[in-house]
């Protein structure tokens, strides 16, 4: 469980889709050891679950992604973002006639940056940094935004798609992307793997 001082909490701002205010600066949680001890009991199941709160389970993020999650977690806006602006590209890309008036790449794809930033500075701030465990190559803001762009092409190819082949591949290949997530959760939790800062929180030299 954290205390008072695990944070160095320097400006706090909107989230911009109406969830909790984040810290823009803040130094991110350390923990001695790359693993945990395996709980034993109810009590050591809810410690590794308060080890990263917030932080969204495989199902969570897949209602998340939907719209069909509503929830304290900026998390859980962040990824609905990013799912909306991955269709947007992607059905641009596919289908001029489909494609808003004021469609601009460039804006939307500076757009998701800016989220997978965000959610990288909440990354920080709030999941554990075990100091022995593994590397991670990409960050939480990378992770949720590939979910997010695998979810919006699998839908495109349920919906538009007549090949009950095309179907099963992209639902495979979802279910692959969430049991991937699923796991780098399960690593957090277990403070076996520590993610990137993100290319917006970088220690300074």
């Amino acid at each position: 469980m954290y205390s008072a001082h695990d944070y160095d909490d320097a400006e706090t701002w909107p989230s911009g889709n109406g969830q909790t205010p984040v810290s823009r600066v803040c130094v991110a949680v350390t923990h001695a050891g790359g693993s945990a001890a395996k709980p034993d009991s109810r009590a050591g199941e809810n410690a590794r679950v308060r080890t990263a709160e917030g932080l969204l389970e495989a199902r969570q993020l897949l209602l998340a992604v939907a719209g069909n999650l509503q929830g304290g977690s900026p998390l859980i806006g962040w990824a609905r973002e990013l799912a909306d602006l991955h269709a947007t590209l992607f059905t641009a890309s596919v289908s001029t006639t489909r494609r808003p008036a004021d469609f601009d790449a460039p804006t939307t794809s500076g757009r998701i940056n800016t989220v997978i930033g965000l959610i990288d500075e909440w990354s920080a701030c709030h999941l554990p940094r075990p100091t022995s465990g593994r590397r991670h190559t990409h960050s939480l803001g990378e992770v949720i935004s590939h979910v997010a762009d695998t979810y919006t092409h699998v839908q495109w190819t349920l919906r538009h798609t007549k090949s009950a082949e095309h179907q099963h591949h992209a639902a495979l290949r979802f279910a692959q992307v969430q049991e991937g997530y699923a796991d780098l959760v399960e690593e957090i939790r277990a403070l076996r793997v520590a993610l990137p800062l993100g290319r917006g929180h970088q220690p300074a030299p």
